[in-house]
């Protein structure tokens, strides 16, 4: 059937085409997406070893594990377009919380990877505490931390406990346990359904703490999923 012939002749011609590419195309250029912590001249040097070279001839695994060797650099997608261009898609790690361990300030992204604080390229985020900063050590991903990083993830989705929480660390008992922007009072969320009680603390906050002022208030137990118990001065 003509359909049939005309669909062979492209597929044909395509496949010229792409083994033409392989052979006499090479890379001319790399081009990066914006980054913000990762330094962009690095990764073009690390990725200059592929100027000249066939399409064929360049080790794409190779050099995304390369690249991911950038403390900051959390994926890497490589592409070689027709025209020559090797696209490095780069997807940067990004800091949650600032974990405070004596003197030492260092990041930690949502993996619990150690991140290190870069000259003017600080980020807003709430401070932890309990865990070391020690950049040797492995990826924090005890029990510990992965309910810190669950109410932190949820607290930014949340918006509202993102913007009233400055520091947050974990107790064995209380679990999860934060103190406010305002005040520094004692907001103790324990283990889970972080969703549930950060709608609680934003509920409390209008309907209570507008009213009697967060002044008056010491520490507020969210811990429970009927009631929202209070320490007052």
């Amino acid at each position: 059937m003509p359909w049939v012939t005309a669909l062979m002749l492209i597929s044909g011609i395509a496949v010229v085409a792409a083994l033409y590419w392989n052979q006499n195309m090479t890379v001319q250029k790399v081009k990066v997406n914006a980054l913000h912590y990762t330094d962009e001249a690095q990764i073009q040097q690390t990725a200059s070893n592929t100027i000249g070279l066939n399409p064929d001839s360049v080790d794409l695994s190779l050099l995304v594990n390369q690249i991911e060797k950038f403390v900051y650099v959390k994926s890497v997608t490589p592409f070689i377009e027709p025209n020559g261009s090797l696209t490095l898609d780069i997807t940067e790690r990004e800091p949650l919380a600032l974990l405070i361990d004596g003197s030492s300030r260092i990041y930690v992204d949502e993996d619990g990877v150690r991140l290190p604080v870069l000259t003017g390229k600080s980020k807003d985020v709430p401070l932890l505490y309990g865990y070391s900063s020690a950049a040797t050590a492995d990826t924090l991903k005890d029990e510990s931390f992965l309910q810190v990083r669950d109410f932190l993830l949820k607290a930014k989705e949340n918006g509202f406990g993102w913007a009233t929480i400055s520091e947050i660390a974990f107790d064995e008992i209380e679990g999860v346990v934060a103190l406010s922007h305002e005040n520094g009072v004692k907001l103790l969320f324990g283990r889970n359904d972080f969703e549930t009680k950060l709608e609680n603390w934003e509920a409390f906050y209008a309907e209570v703490i507008r009213t009697k002022g967060i002044q008056v208030m010491q520490q507020v137990d969210l811990r429970f999923s009927n009631q929202v118990v209070t320490r007052e001065s």
